[in-house]
């Protein structure tokens, strides 16, 4: 992976703000599939900004990973309140993360679960703040 975490975490920041200024709008005006899209790809790149990060601090080699899974169980190696997080009924766990051309095309529907999903974004971005202030 040739991306900074700033760099992730940045762009996590934009996508997390697309995501909820679709979920602010009324159920019936919602665009689940750009919510949910929005929301994944932030939850992915906070994700992936606090795994190169414990990487880095902890001197740990990210291996061949490509998941949401695969970053969510790194960093939970390094990371009590992370383990804390509730990522059982996150839909995409499983779906591999390559570039934004070749992403699979899997989202929700509901707006109950994107906004599910936003929280998720949210509850890493904390975590990353907390954790790495001064990397950001």
């Amino acid at each position: 992976m040739n991306k900074k975490p700033s760099e992730l975490y940045q762009k996590a920041e934009d996508e997390l703000n697309h995501a909820q200024k679709e979920l602010y709008r009324p159920s019936k005006d919602v665009v689940s599939y750009s919510a949910c899209v929005f929301s994944r790809k932030a939850l992915t790149d906070f994700l992936q900004a606090l795994s190169l990060l414990y990487a880095e601090k902890n001197n740990a080699d990210l291996g061949d990973m490509k998941t949401i899974e695969d970053w969510i169980r790194f960093s939970r190696e390094y990371n009590d309140d992370l383990k804390n997080v509730d990522f059982t009924s996150l839909n995409c766990k499983c779906n591999e993360i390559l570039d934004d051309d070749r992403e699979q095309i899997i989202y929700c529907t509901s707006v109950d679960k994107v906004h599910h999903c936003s929280k998720l974004a949210e509850q890493v971005r904390s975590i990353l703040v907390k954790e790495f202030p001064d990397a950001l």
